[in-house]
């Protein structure tokens, strides 16, 4: 029977081949013929190499539940180059597949499987990360196909398209249109609502965000998605709308889907983090918890276990197993930096709410360390790391001279004893951190201790010579990288010292390079008079020491009232230098700020103490004046002065990048100074600080706010050509003015910010210098002279022809600075290579985006020499 069918069968098979090859005629035939090679030839294979590659750039797009998670994983243009191959071939199959099946007779398409083509050419580009061609090939489906089952979603691969190239309103167009299509393919609705859920979220409408993804949830066709799509609807719950309660049932939800496990870990921990700690089940969060930080498996999430049973002690008020946690989890995290961060930043402000300022400004300091610089609130933790960094200097200060002071008044022999059983305590400190650290190492990898050489001798301590301190430099270049032990902080660690012994380097100079010609007992003896020059040996010597504490105590007392808003120790502080120096050079500013200090803390007897002294001993003062009249001007004088002290002030803050800090002081230089000839300078400072965080509309308004206000003045030139730098007519730098010296800012690109991560950089041209010579000769330099500083070494392109070579990362500008200047004295790395074939100069991690955006390294360079120079 098979037999007597199967001759006429392949002959009607070779006659359908014969027949139907030709793309000019739509008869039965050629169109079930064009169809179906159309579809079982290139298309289903470029279908699979397409999903395929999708996976793989979800797969590599590495998701932080730090932040709020991204709806679709389409990684970046980086990730997506690994699937290059696979969308191209891909392309090049759907392509032939158009051009040789497709049926195109009097612009009607006869092919039903040639719009699908279309349609995945589309896609594979848009992985590609090439939105624009992907935008084009959608919108070709949607106008050439208007009848097509495939247009809605062409029309929504277009809307993300738009999207992903920021053209907002022109997504959202397509997304209204979309809206209104009655009979959109199920199949869709899903991915559908999920994409408007992710425009609503890049436009920061949570509400509206929360509303699609609610019913992208409902729509959802596989369980991945609904688990993810889960999980970002509960951080909106918890994050933007706090609906803790809401919050937990949804990550409750997700744990349920059974998603993978690193979603499963992070929803139970978001979890714990929005209990309901008057809730029945907390003791049973807690177990699970604890349960989990047993788990062999948990091992690399230990930090973010310990962190959300941290924040359930916070929850519970209990302060002291908070904070145990906190450091738990600083101490397990390995390599999640933003966790790390994240359980610094909570120690600092527990810390900081103590009141606890040199603990405070330690944690501070450690998570500016470990803060990524896109961190929302950057500039504000920077801010007050900075002010807790000055704050603890002047205190160091004091401590430090009264040190000194001290041992000044024993006799000379008395004070070479006590050196040199001060050097014999270093050396046995040295000692025992080398073996603590040999027997450490193994166990905290990850645990930055700060046991170099370098730090222990290069400190100097008279209060408590039981304890070894560390160099006020090295204390902030290195304290986030402290080991992290029971009571680390404990006030028996402090610091004491001064200025004048920053400088004291291990005997080498150069920045940290070690003399290695020196033997160990010539460098000790190097060390030892050293700190014997610095015991003030006279009259000249000891009115130095204590016009320092002087300083030291005013600058205190401000910090306190103007930075920290610590009313009662800036007032206690006031009193102290009043107290010791009763005739001090700050006598009157004193009286005045305690007036106002107590006035603020509503102790009017106090208050009143302190202005009839200004009244009554200083009636013809400018402080009795502003007394007597305060809704009047300042006097000439004090106004000036003070005026010109805050507007220096305010334009440290631009350089160090405080740049809302900037604008707040604007808006109180406008209510404190009515009558204000500085208003045009602060204007300007506030239209170049909004250049550098808002848009560059909200940019240009400013700038044309400030030609507008003041066309007589100069800074409508310094307006003006800013705003032709941003119209693009080659015009990139402004000059600012501060306290009478010109300084030039290169605006927008650069900013000086010597607080800040700081990394020293080698750059060449290819070929020029062996890449892997330099560095392993670096890796050697640190090795010998840095061996505990954890420096890593790297290397990027700059542009085609020039590479550079990173150093990194260094605590500030002096750190660096010292590691940079060490590099170029020391031989051994730069043996053999003509300097004319390289340069080397520090970058801050905030500038170094920048440059590689700008690749114009000349310009970066002049930037350079003016500050870091």
């Amino acid at each position: 029977m098979i037999r007597r069918f199967l001759k006429p069968a392949v002959a009607i098979l070779s006659m359908m081949a014969l027949f139907s090859c030709s793309t000019k005629k739509s008869t039965f035939m050629t169109r079930n013929y064009h169809a179906l090679t159309a579809h079982y030839n290139g298309y289903y294979n470029a279908k699979i190499k397409v999903a395929d590659g999708a996976q793989k750039l979800a797969d590599s797009d590495k998701d932080d539940y730090n932040k709020i998670l991204h709806v679709f994983k389409y990684g970046d243009v980086a990730k997506a180059k690994a699937i290059f191959p696979q969308m191209d071939d891909a392309i090049k199959r759907c392509t032939k597949e158009i051009s040789d099946n497709s049926i195109l007779i009097r612009g009607k398409e006869y092919c039903k499987w040639i719009d699908d083509n279309w349609l995945l050419i589309g896609k594979a580009y848009f992985y590609k990360h090439d939105f624009f061609t992907a935008s084009e090939t959608f919108q070709y489906i949607a106008t050439n196909y208007p009848k097509s089952e495939l247009k809605d979603e062409a029309l929504l691969w277009l809307a993300k398209s738009y999207l992903e190239l920021t053209k907002v309103s022109d997504a959202e167009n397509t997304f209204d249109f979309l809206r209104n299509e009655r009979h959109m393919p199920k199949k869709i609705k899903g991915d559908f609502e999920a994409a408007q859920g992710d425009f609503y979220l890049q436009t920061k409408s949570y509400t509206k965000a929360v509303e699609h993804l609610e019913k992208a949830v409902i729509f959802a066709r596989k369980r991945d998605e609904r688990s993810r799509w889960s999980f970002i609807l509960a951080q909106l719950y918890q994050k933007e709308q706090g609906d803790n309660a809401k919050a937990f049932k949804t990550y409750t939800q997700v744990i349920k889907l059974n998603p993978p496990y690193e979603m499963a870990f992070n929803a139970n921990m978001a979890r714990a983090r929005c209990f309901n700690i008057t809730g029945k089940n907390v003791d049973a969060v807690k177990a699970q918890l604890t349960k989990m930080a047993k788990d062999e498996k948990n091992k690399d999430y230990l930090d973010q276990i310990y962190y959300a049973l941290a924040t359930i002690a916070l929850k519970e008020a209990d302060t002291t197993a908070a904070v145990g946690y906190l450091n738990k989890s600083v101490k397990t995290s390995t390599t999640n930096n933003n966790q790390k961060a994240t359980s610094y930043l909570d120690l600092a402000k527990i810390t900081f709410a103590k009141r606890d300022y040199k603990n405070a400004q330690a944690y501070y300091d450690s998570t500016i360390t470990v803060l990524p610089t896109d961190y929302p609130d950057y500039d504000v933790v920077l801010s007050v790391r900075n002010s807790l960094t000055k704050l603890i200097k002047n205190l160091n200060i004091i401590a430090f001279e009264d040190s000194v002071q001290k041992v000044g008044k024993l006799s000379k022999k008395e004070q070479e004893k006590y050196v040199d059983d001060l050097i014999q305590k270093e050396k046995n400190e040295l000692e025992r951190l080398k073996q603590e650290k040999l027997q450490q190492s193994q166990i905290f990898k990850d645990n930055r201790t700060n046991t170099q050489e370098q730090t222990v001798t290069g400190s100097w301590y008279f209060y408590n010579p039981s304890t070894i301190s560390f160099g006020y430099t090295e204390f902030l270049k290195k304290w986030g990288n402290r080991k992290i032990e029971d009571n680390w902080r404990r006030s028996d660690k402090e610091t004491t010292l001064s200025d004048n012994l920053e400088s004291i380097d291990d005997g080498g100079g150069g920045g940290g390079k070690k003399d290695e010609s020196k033997t160990d007992s010539a460098k000790w003896a190097d060390k030892r008079k050293k700190y014997l020059e610095n015991i003030p040996s006279d009259d000249a010597a000891l009115t130095k020491s204590m016009s320092k504490i002087v300083d030291a105590y005013y600058n205190i007392a401000m910090i306190y009232k103007e930075q920290l808003n610590d009313g009662p120790k800036a007032a206690a502080t006031f009193e102290t230098l009043l107290k010791r120096f009763p005739d001090n050079k700050y006598k009157l500013q004193c009286y005045y700020h305690l007036y106002r200090t107590y006035l603020a803390m509503n102790d009017t007897d106090k208050a009143n103490y302190y202005k009839d002294i200004l009244l009554k001993d200083y009636p013809n003062s400018d402080y009795a004046e502003l007394i007597k009249n305060p809704n009047q001007p300042l006097p000439s004088t004090a106004k000036a002065k003070a005026l010109k002290e805050f507007y220096e002030d305010t334009y440290k803050k631009y350089v160090n990048g405080q740049y809302e800090a900037v604008i707040a002081s604007k808006a109180q230089a406008d209510a404190q100074y009515s009558d204000n000839p500085l208003r045009s300078k602060f204007d300007l400072l506030r239209a170049m600080s909004i250049g550098h965080i808002q848009s560059v509309g909200m940019f240009e308004s400013s700038l044309n706010d400030v030609i507008r206000l003041y066309p007589t003045d100069p800074v409508k030139d310094k307006a003006q050509d800013l705003l032709d730098y941003i119209h693009g007519n080659g015009i990139e730098k402004v000059e600012a003015k501060s306290a009478g010296k010109d300084t030039t800012v290169n605006a927008p690109l650069y900013t000086y910010n010597p607080d800040t991560t700081q990394m020293v950089v080698i750059t060449f041209k290819n070929n020029s210098i062996n890449a892997n010579n330099l560095k392993t000769k670096l890796s050697n330099y640190n090795g010998k002279y840095y061996s505990n500083a954890e420096l890593n070494i790297g290397s990027i392109l700059l542009d085609p022809k020039t590479q550079m070579i990173t150093v990194r990362d260094f605590a500030d500008v002096t750190a660096s600075k010292q590691y940079a200047d060490g590099m170029l004295n020391n031989e051994e790395v730069y043996a053999g290579i003509n300097e004319s074939l390289y340069s080397q100069f520090i970058i801050s991690s905030n500038n170094l985006p920048a440059l590689l955006r700008d690749k114009r390294l000349d310009k970066y360079l002049e930037f350079y020499e003016k500050f870091y120079k």
